[in-house]
């Protein structure tokens, strides 16, 4: 039977040979994609550098995946990576459906989801008339995901304060989850323009003059946002730092109340990659966010209330035994 091992170690090799062909060789894999894939023949500067960048990200996974199934011959890093991405300390009676496992597949697979159906839908079809015309499926997404995000955090803050291990970090940890219902109600209404999207009202004189001649204030800094969407490569940094405090076991009440679980790297990966590559396609960008604080701020709900019912068992079960 072959090892991991040795699968590991031919992805590394694989990966290293696929790289140094593919810059040796890139201007004639270049001139055979216009030739054979692109529509008109012509490949754009911009679209060398997108594939430069696809190429390198896919090898750097195939190098990792390597990385990876060699480091799964190590007993101990196994279960560590296990207990990591596959277990919640926080909810420590996590019986419920929404596990960690779930997390992880299902907001990974919603994202690929998300970045297919935008990247290869059909403008002439009907089905594009149905989900992607002024105000519809897709566009309405981001904001009511968000409301849905800001009503699970509002409805934490109260099961938080009877939660007597976290007497010390109440009013910090109740600072942080408002400061985020108050981002995600801003970036909900900002995205209906404050219900004129809904009520279709006249724009007020104070508001005309931004790009799309709306009740908000986000569209006055729309030159800024292709350097702020590209800078959403850097996201997957939160959850390497919520990864690295699981692991090390530092700062673990801020890293396991405030951090994403390290389940929803696979999601914050993809958030990355559409930056880096598709970082033009800002409604993608913010379903991707809305679907990935949704899973966050459920998480949450769901620890509080899971901690909040395994406190009154216990303190059932004492009551019991003192009678």
């Amino acid at each position: 039977m072959i090892s991991r091992r040795f699968i590991g170690s031919s992805l590394i090799v694989l990966a290293s040979a696929s790289l140094a062909i593919f810059l040796i060789y890139q201007p004639q894999i270049i001139r055979f994609l216009e030739m054979f894939v692109s529509a008109d023949g012509e490949i754009r500067p911009d679209g060398v550098r997108q594939i430069n960048y696809l190429v390198l990200l896919l090898l750097t996974l195939v190098g990792i995946l390597g990385a990876m199934l060699i480091k799964s011959e190590d007993d101990p890093w196994r279960s560590r990576v296990k207990q990591t991405f596959l277990s919640d300390p926080f909810c420590y009676a996590y019986q419920t459906w929404f596990t960690p496992k779930y997390v992880l597949f299902t907001s990974t697979l919603i994202g690929l989801f998300l970045i297919i159906h935008i990247r290869l839908y059909d403008p002439a079809s009907r089905l594009f008339a149905i989900l992607y015309l002024e105000d519809g499926i897709f566009e309405s997404l981001t904001p009511i995901l968000m409301l849905v995000s800001m009503i699970l955090l509002a409805l934490s803050v109260p099961i938080l304060w009877r939660d007597s291990e976290l007497r010390k970090y109440r009013n910090l940890l109740s600072a942080i989850y408002i400061i985020l219902i108050l981002i995600f109600f801003l970036n909900a209404m900002e995205e209906i323009s404050w219900g004129q999207r809904i009520f279709g009202w006249e724009t007020p004189q104070t508001f005309e003059g931004n790009v799309q001649d709306e009740t908000n204030l986000h569209n006055y800094f729309n030159e800024y946002y292709l350097l702020f969407y590209r800078l959403l490569v850097l996201f997957p940094i939160v959850l390497l730092i919520s990864i690295w405090s699981e692991m090390s076991q530092r700062f673990l009440i801020f890293k396991r109340t405030v951090l994403p679980h390290p389940s929803l790297l696979g999601l914050s990966l993809l958030i990355a990659l559409v930056s880096f590559i598709w970082y033009e396609e800002q409604e993608l960008l913010e379903e991707l966010f809305a679907v990935f604080f949704l899973f966050y701020s459920f998480r949450i709900y769901k620890c509080f209330r899971i901690r909040g019912r395994e406190a009154r068992s216990e303190a059932v079960e004492a009551g019991s035994e003192t009678g």
